[in-house]
Order: structure tokens, then C-alpha cells, then sequence
């Protein structure tokens, strides 16, 4: 084997830009407590911070595109060679830590300011649904703590090359830029439920060239001007990289019939349920329905379906009783087989790996391959009102048993279409209402909101792409009829909305493609008659 002495580099292609958070971001940290959230990553100087290596990961996975092999990239992003302890090779790309901030503000030595505080973060909370009980499945409670939008990651990327390379590494890395600039690019943990989008900021943004070859070079280098990096003057077909993902992208534009809203997980000192907020800015807030939330009630309505179509029942949760009293293992194994029964479900959606060593069967599907983003209202909230709600005290001329809010306070959430509603639980013996039950929630009354903006990677789906995407119709289809509710607290009046219109872009369709003209394409609808009926599709034939 020849080994080559040292890594040559002859120039250097340097970028430093922020990435801004677009919706909220985990990158996960150390956890001490396993009954808390799981927590963010901090730096050794306690600052909140995305390692290096979740950044490398996340952009060498999107160079890759729709290859899964990484040959042709392995000059670029380095390798190791399985069973050969002294082949491989570095990676040329360096990306650094970068520090999450709330301005773009540096000192004079370019190090970040005004670092984020780990102290007051929020953290979103998430339950498995037992598929027939209808409850919360036993043992699958999760939450995890957020970067709320709105904060920057100081992003810096160094590309050591040749001078035999610099043309196609120019092309790579303007791709690259670009890929961060659209948004193409998500970072961290369940992106594929809207979280971790970020994009590239325009300015400031420094792209330079180091030439390390002669001498004018190496004094431009020292002196701190060296040659500009021109975006124009890139030739793009020599990036020579990997096809790109085949991607769908559906965006639906809706209205509420009714409240919709996502509990959020605290409580306000005067109204006990409030909905979901992002915070859009320093003083701006937005309510939010959570990429989780949306995808939970479109999964449950595609296993409704599919169950339907393939007569399959989802077997009860073990029963606890005095002579056999199931264990919680016993009960997440039973959620765990819910999910694991529908094929076309868990293409789209996804399958958890149970444990390292099960049979690659299993979890085959992964993370699946609908991303479903955050959809926030149009209305906006001002900080300093949501810190009344949150934190302010009661009206005072007010019964003390029936707390309520301030009246300048509440007309002020009227303003923006928000309401205090007061509930009381009944008392199954007198009719009357029951001691201690009163409750109130902040309800929202002809809030409007962005669409809802769903991504389908059709490489992931490869050969199972028509099963797939006749379910996700399907799916569509009732969403649009009004048989599947939004948000949380549904059996209760709420979720209610009208789909306004769909749009398709991708796999062949356009703006102007209906869903019925998506519903009829060709491959689909024999597709789906196959796999829920395999006997009466073959005997057709």
C-alpha cells in the first residue's frame, strides 16, 4: 500500500456567516437526570453550543444526496477503511463548534457575543397514543429542550485543497451555500418533525480564498486580504456530486372552524391551559402547531386506513389484574407492535429500532420519509402581553375562586383573537358542578395560520414510492372532507378546519395538479389494490 507523506494543500477556501434558527433546534447534551428533559449540548465554558461534528454530519449527508455510498465523496469528507487499521484518510473539510447567540454582534477577535443562556429554555413534551385504548401508552413520555427560533449559530468552514481540485471544491462549496441559504439543510435531532431549520444569513457572510503557493499569497494570507471568493465566476457542473434526493412537497392552505391549538407544557397564574407559542423575535410571539402534533394526527388517521383497507385489528395492551400483573415492559412492547404492523404507515412515517441488536427487518424504514414543519399563526402576540398571561396576577375585584385575568389584559389578547373560557366538571350526583374542577383555558378564535408544508422524500421510498403515496393521498383526501381534527383537546370541540387548497410540486405534479388528478395518476391507485389485497389483485391479472 502507498501512503502518502502529510495532506497536501496548496489553498484554502474559508467561510464565516451565521445560520439563524427558523424553527427550534436539539441538539442534544449530556443528561444527568433521566426524569428530566433531555437537555441541550454546552460547551466547557457553559455556553450552548452545535458540536462540529452534528454540523459535518448533517452537511456531508446532504452532499451525499440520493447516493448511499460515499465513495465518490471520500476524498473530500475523508473515510476509514473497514478492517484495515492505517487506511483512510482526513477529512479536508473543517467545520468548528459553533455557539448559539442572540445577536450577531463579535469581538475583535471575531469570538461571539451575547451567548445564549441554557438557564431559561423551554422544552417540548411529546406521549405515545395506544392505538386502541386511545390513552397515553405506558412508559412513552418523552421531552426534550429546545433553541427557540430566532437565535444564530456562528458558522465557520474551512476547505483545505489543490490546486488540481480548486475548481470542483469551489463549485461544492457554492452548492453548499446555497443549500444553507434555502433552507435545504436541517440540523439536529427530529428534523423530520420541523424542528432544527436554519438558513444562512446573507450578512454578515465571508467566503475568502488563501493561496499558500507563493509569496504575494502568503502576505495576503498575514495581512488579512486575501482573494475574495466570486460566486460568479464558479462553474457549477464541475462539482460533479451525487444526484439529488427526489423530493414531494405539499403545501396546505387551511382556516380554523373552531379553536386549534397545542397545550403548551406550563401553566399561566391565572389561565391553567395555554396554547403553544414559538417566540418569532426578542418581542414577538407566534402560536404554534408543532410538526409532532401535526404528524401524530395524520400517522393515527393513516393507520385508521390502512387498517381498514387490510382488515388488520391493533392488539390490546395487556390487561393487569391481581393473578397476572403485566410489567411496563410488557405494555411498551405491546405499543411497539402496534406500530410495527402496517407496512405503508411506517414507510412514511417511520419504525423505531428496538434495541442494538435487533434484525435489520425490523427498523428498515428508519426515520421514514415525511417531514411535517411547524405551522405557526399569522397573528401575532407581543412579549409583554404573554408575560401578563404567564406570570401576572389575577384581577383582584374578581371572585377568588374564579380567577380571571385583568380587563385590560384580556382585551388586550382579544385584539389579537385570543379569549379566556372558563369550564367546570359536573358532578355525576347532584348535576351541579363539582367542588375544586373549575378550569380555564386560553382559547383562539379565528386566529389565521401559514400552511401546513409537508416534504416527501421519494428516494427514501424507492420501489414502495406508489404504496406510499396513494396512502398519503388518501390521507389528504379526508383531510380535506373535514374527518380529521388538528391540536389537541378534539373530543372536545376543537381541531375543526377547512383545507382551502393543496399544492403539489414534485414527482410530476405542479401548483395547478388537484388532489383528485394526483388521487387518479396511473401507478397508484393498482399499486395500493396490491399491497392491501395482494390474492384478489393477482387473480385479476
Amino acid at each position: 500500500m502507498t501512503r502518502t507523506k502529510g495532506r497536501p494543500m496548496e489553498r484554502r477556501l474559508r467561510m464565516r456567516g451565521w445560520l439563524r434558527t427558523q424553527t427550534p433546534l436539539h441538539v442534544g447534551g449530556i443528561a444527568l437526570d433521566p426524569a428530566e428533559a433531555l437537555p441541550v449540548a454546552v460547551d466547557g465554558q457553559d455556553r450552548l453550543y452545535v458540536p462540529g461534528t452534528s454540523l459535518a454530519g448533517a452537511l456531508r449527508a446532504w452532499m451525499r444526496g440520493a447516493d448511499p455510498m460515499t465513495k465518490g465523496l471520500d476524498d473530500l469528507w475523508g473515510f476509514v477503511e473497514d478492517g484495515v487499521s492505517d487506511a483512510g484518510q482526513a477529512s479536508r473539510i473543517v467545520v468548528r463548534d459553533a455557539v448559539i447567540t442572540t445577536t450577531t454582534s463579535t469581538d475583535g477577535d471575531g469570538i461571539p457575543h451575547d451567548s445564549l443562556s441554557s438557564r431559561a429554555l423551554p422544552a417540548v413534551h411529546g406521549v405515545g397514543i395506544d392505538r386502541v385504548t386511545g390513552a397515553a401508552a405506558s412508559g412513552f413520555l418523552y421531552a426534550r429542550t429546545i433553541v427557540p427560533p430566532g437565535h444564530y449559530l456562528a458558522f465557520e468552514l474551512d476547505v483545505e485543497t489543490t490546486n488540481a481540485h480548486l475548481e470542483r471544491d469551489r463549485a461544492r462549496l457554492d452548492a453548499l451555500v446555497t443549500a444553507l441559504e434555502t433552507e435545504e439543510i436541517s440540523l439536529g435531532a427530529a428534523h423530520r418533525k420541523g424542528l432544527g431549520v436554519v438558513t444562512l444569513l446573507p450578512s454578515p457572510l465571508d467566503i475568502h480564498e488563501h493561496d499558500f503557493t507563493t509569496r504575494a499569497g502568503l502576505l495576503a494570507f498575514l495581512g488579512g486580504a486575501p482573494e475574495t471568493f466570486d460566486a460568479d465566476q464558479v462553474n457549477a457542473g464541475a462539482a460533479d456530486m451525487p444526484d439529488r434526493r427526489e423530493t414531494l412537497t405539499v403545501q396546505l392552505r387551511w382556516k380554523p372552524d373552531a379553536p386549534v391549538m397545542v397545550r403548551a407544557a406550563t401553566e399561566g397564574a391565572t389561565i391553567q391551559t395555554l396554547p403553544l407559542t414559538t417566540a418569532i423575535g426578542p418581542d414577538t410571539l407566534k402560536l404554534t402547531l408543532s410538526g409532532s402534533s401535526i404528524k401524530g394526527a395524520l400517522r393515527s388517521h393513516a393507520e385508521f386506513i390502512e387498517r381498514t383497507a387490510r382488515g388488520i385489528d391493533a392488539p390490546p395492551p395487556p390487561m393487569d389484574d391481581d393473578e397476572n400483573v403485566s410489567t411496563a415492559r410488557q405494555h411498551a412492547d405491546a405499543f411497539l407492535a402496534q406500530l410495527d404492523q402496517l407496512d405503508a404507515v411506517r414507510m412514511l412515517f417511520g419504525a423505531a429500532r428496538r434495541k442494538p441488536d435487533d434484525e435489520p427487518s425490523n427498523y428498515k424504514w428508519g426515520a421514514g420519509a415525511l417531514t411535517v414543519h411547524e405551522c405557526v399563526s399569522e397573528t401575532t402576540i407581543p412579549s409583554d402581553l404573554w408575560d401578563a398571561v404567564v406570570d401576572g396576577a389575577p384581577d383582584e375585584r374578581t371572585d377568588a375562586k374564579r380567577p380571571a385575568l385583568p380587563p385590560p389584559v384580556r382585551d388586550a389578547l382579544s385584539g389579537h383573537k385570543l379569549d379566556q373560557a372558563d369550564h367546570v366538571a359536573i358532578d355525576r350526583w347532584t348535576g351541579g358542578a363539582a367542588d375544586h374542577l373549575l378550569f380555564s383555558v386560553l382559547e383562539p378564535h379565528g386566529v389565521e395560520w401559514e400552511p401546513i408544508r409537508l416534504t416527501i422524500d421519494l428516494t427514501r421510498l424507492g420501489d414502495h414510492r406508489d404504496v406510499a403515496l396513494a396512502l398519503l393521498l388518501l390521507v389528504l383526501r379526508d383531510l380535506e372532507q373535514r374527518r380529521i381534527p388538528l391540536g389537541g383537546m378534539v373530543n372536545r370541540g376543537f381541531g375543526d378546519v377547512t383545507v382551502t387548497s393543496i399544492e403539489f410540486s414534485g414527482n410530476g405534479w405542479t401548483a395547478e395538479t388537484t388532489l383528485d388528478q394526483a388521487l387518479r395518476h396511473e401507478p397508484l391507485a393498482p399499486a395500493w389494490r396490491a399491497y392491501t389485497d395482494p390474492v384478489k389483485a393477482e387473480g385479476a391479472r
